[in-house]
């Protein structure tokens, strides 16, 4: 760095330090912390999100139990996830109708409550089909808490912050998963499945008392607020302070580039009390959700792979105890947290640098990062490497989350926000449903006894199985990137909307 005589700095021949940029991102999130609204709210909303994540990880934690006590192989276990999630994607579309049209604190409340019920009954269940039917239970309350969380986040959070929002509240489902790997497997080593569930069940009251005293409707105006501005054919002149310290950076940025709606698919009503195939019609017709969705479903897939069969491959992989192994998965999947965290920090700075598609650009990256990880990750001997390249599989994937929850909700009516959410949670779950059946059964396809080299070793099947379905982190990537083209409009057509 050269300082001139006139007391300049020239930065033409600076090098970056590393440190000092590390310093100066710890710096920024921490001044956002201070500044950030609701975070109280981020909280709550954070820990209620985990608890499908919650579910099937303390699943996957106690599997080789659950075989065990049940007389019952993968594609068994399998079954248990896949009901689970169905149930789940089947709650999801009246949970959705009354996320538009009910006070949603209330309403997360009570299915906290209901999915604490079905972790106690899971605990008693003295048969396999008894425990079947409590985990149908257990995803429909569960699952279907997403449509409330999305609607309520659309609500306390601007455009502008909803990518770092997203990236704490999505962190928790991550967190729900490391929380229940870790609690499952000491709880399962200490005393046995059956205590795993009933201490799930308590959590869940806890959580539900805790919604109850600090959690407060917001309205339903902030995108209303935000359409009057941009419609404006003369807004009010700001000082450049006011401008520094509260510009509104999507809207100003279509406004600024002069994107145009899409004129014919403006909503001339509000669509609050429209019929369910008439909202549902509308929603599928925006290009961007259609995307969107697709991508969604495809990432959640693998990583809903992951978690039913992460525990026992590692098990079966490195000859570890179900702890160990929990301890292991759950490391790597810091990675994940700090993924979502990190690209809801990167897709916000970038659209506050003007680029509109910040967030279609960072989801598509991040899912094209994720294969290579993985693939190396599945294909080292090294205990350490392989813990290496997991971490760094779950932050690309993990980032993939916050970006696609914040653009979804760009695109869409906030009237819509919770039936938006509770299609897509459909969709995708309806998909999902299938992976952990479809991952067991492609694994027990591929036995040792294919593999004639040395180093196959134990745990073989799970580890093609988990390679060839990498293909799906491909077509999200290509999905994603092909997103750039409708973005702009479908967030102005959306804006555009709320001022009729």
């Amino acid at each position: 760095m050269n300082i001139h005589k006139n007391g300049h700095i020239s930065t033409r021949h600076a090098y970056l330090n590393p440190l000092k940029l590390i310093e100066a991102l710890l710096q920024q999130e921490k001044n956002w912390l201070n500044a950030i609204p609701r975070l109280r709210a981020i909280i709550l909303l954070a820990l209620t999100q985990g608890l499908a994540s919650l579910n099937l990880a303390a699943l996957g934690t106690v599997a080789p139990a659950l075989e065990s006590s049940m007389h019952i192989g993968n594609i068994g276990y399998g079954l248990l996830s896949t009901a689970s999630i169905l149930t789940g994607a089947a709650a999801a579309l009246p949970v959705g109708i009354l996320g538009d049209r009910q006070r949603r604190v209330p309403l997360l409340i009570k299915l906290s409550i209901l999915w604490a019920i079905a972790m106690l009954l899971s605990g008693i269940s003295p048969s396999y089909y008894w425990f079947l039917l409590t985990q149908m239970l257990a995803g429909a309350a569960g699952v279907s808490v997403g449509p409330v969380i999305a609607s309520l986040s659309g609500d306390l959070f601007p455009p502008s912050w909803r990518g770092r929002a997203f990236g704490l509240i999505v962190g928790g489902e991550l967190l729900g998963a490391g929380i229940g790997m870790i609690l499952a497997g000491t709880v399962n080593t200490l005393s046995n499945w059956r205590t795993v569930f009933f201490v799930l069940a308590i959590m869940a009251i806890l959580l539900a008392y805790l919604l109850w005293k600090g959690m407060r409707e917001p309205q339903r105006n902030n995108m209303e607020k935000l359409a009057l501005e941009l419609t404006q054919k003369n807004p009010t002149r700001q000082t450049h302070a006011q401008v520094t310290t509260n510009r509104r950076y999507l809207l100003e940025d279509i406004r600024k580039k002069s994107i145009q709606p899409v004129s014919k698919r403006i909503l001339q009503e509000d669509p609050t009390q429209w019929h369910w195939f008439r909202a549902a019609k509308t929603i599928l017709s925006i290009p961007s959700n259609v995307v969107l969705i697709s991508a969604s479903s495809a990432g959640y897939f693998y990583f809903t792979g992951l978690l039913a069969f992460g525990i026992l491959y590692l098990t079966q992989r490195f000859h570890i105890n179900t702890m160990a192994a929990s301890s292991l998965f759950v490391g790597a999947g810091l990675g994940g947290i700090g993924g979502v965290i990190a690209s809801g920090w990167i897709a916000d700075w970038l659209l506050r640098k003007g680029l509109i598609t910040a967030r279609v650009w960072v989801t598509g990256i991040a899912f094209l990062l994720t294969i290579p990880f993985f693939l190396l990750a599945l294909n080292t001997n090294n205990q350490v490497l392989e813990f290496i390249w997991l971490f760094w599989g779950a932050a690309a994937l993990g980032a993939t989350n916050p970006t696609l929850d914040a653009a979804r909700l760009d695109i869409m009516h906030s009237r819509l926000w919770g039936r938006a959410e509770g299609i897509r949670i459909s969709l995708r779950y309806i998909l999902e449903a299938a992976a952990p059946f479809a991952f067991g059964w492609v694994s027990t396809h591929f036995s040792e006894s294919y593999c004639q080299l040395q180093h196959c070793g134990n745990g073989y099947g799970l580890r093609i199985t988990f390679g060839l379905f990498t293909i799906l982190l491909l077509v999200a990537t290509i999905l994603m990137l092909s997103a750039v083209f409708t973005y702009p409009r479908d967030v102005a057509t959306a804006l555009f909307s709320h001022n009729r």
